[in-house]
């Protein structure tokens, strides 16, 4: 119906996009996601988000895979495939593995989505600045940082790109969104000028590897602050675990399949509509 009212009222240009809002457990499930597939694809889109419960920026390595392995199946569809509120190496895996053809958040927010905090009223979040730190994978607050920091031999952490942080930690502090979006894009370019047969070997070996080993050198700092050194150490183990997993996923290349890429909504395209289920 709507593309038929946008085409009658001359907004034949106007692309839509379908968003799927579900669960990591529903795209698992063979007969539900058969469903989806049935329910999707005759409409008349050229893009589908896929915002799913469940998956991440905090995605465990399981969780990941499973994503990358059940959206493979809905490739049948022959859309691009844009996930939703998600962010983090879980994505940036995504992208690598082929399983979407684009990622969508906020910055250093929205990197995320659980369908159970709509069931929480509305209220006032943390207003703490939280500083991202890619070889850990996560952002921290400035007081944890600042234990970080203050560790010997933490300074592979602290952000030595100049023309990101000219100035070093202050920067990374003083300017964390700029810091994030900058060291988000250089992720994403890193992925994007290689091959789409060899992004997932890129990925681990270029991206994932190196956080593994920063983390362990991370977890084995002299941190003060007892919640820190756990935050630092979970980062660990999660990043471990999903370079374990991403390796035997790459190691067995059954993912035949990639998503179409995002086309670039650019000069004569001047709006779009989105469908939402």
């Amino acid at each position: 119906m709507l593309r038929r009212e946008l085409d009658r009222f001359g907004g034949a240009a106007v692309a839509i996009d379908y968003q799927l809002i579900t669960t990591n457990a529903v795209l698992r499930d063979d007969q539900l996601r058969r469903q989806l597939i049935l329910g999707i694809s005759d409409l008349p889109v050229e893009n589908i988000w896929l915002r799913v419960s469940g998956f991440g920026a905090t995605a465990t390595g399981a969780g990941t895979r499973h994503f990358i392995e059940s959206v493979a199946d809905l490739r049948q569809l022959e859309r691009p495939f844009v996930a939703d509120c998600a962010g983090g190496f879980a994505a940036l895996a995504s992208l690598a593995f082929g399983a979407v053809g684009g990622i969508s958040h906020g910055v250093g927010q929205k990197e995320g989505f659980r369908a159970s905090d709509w069931k929480k009223p509305p209220g006032g979040g943390s207003n703490k600045r939280r500083i991202y730190i890619p070889e850990l994978d996560r952002h921290f607050p400035e007081d944890q940082l600042s234990a970080i920091f203050a560790a010997r031999g933490r300074s592979r952490f602290g952000c030595n790109d100049p023309s990101c942080c000219p100035h070093g930690i202050d920067d990374m502090i003083e300017n964390p969104h700029a810091h994030f979006i900058t060291q988000r894009s250089r992720q994403l370019d890193s992925l994007s000028v290689v091959p789409d047969a060899k992004r997932a070997e890129h990925f681990l070996l270029r991206h994932l590897e190196p956080a593994v080993r920063s983390a362990r050198l991370g977890s084995r700092l002299k941190i003060a602050d007892d919640d820190t050194r756990r935050l630092v150490d979970d980062a660990r183990k999660r990043l471990v675990a999903l370079r374990d997993t991403l390796d035997d996923l790459e190691s067995r290349g059954n993912i035949a399949t990639r998503s179409s890429p995002v086309a670039f909504r650019g000069g004569g395209r001047v709006a779009s509509a989105i469908l939402g289920r």
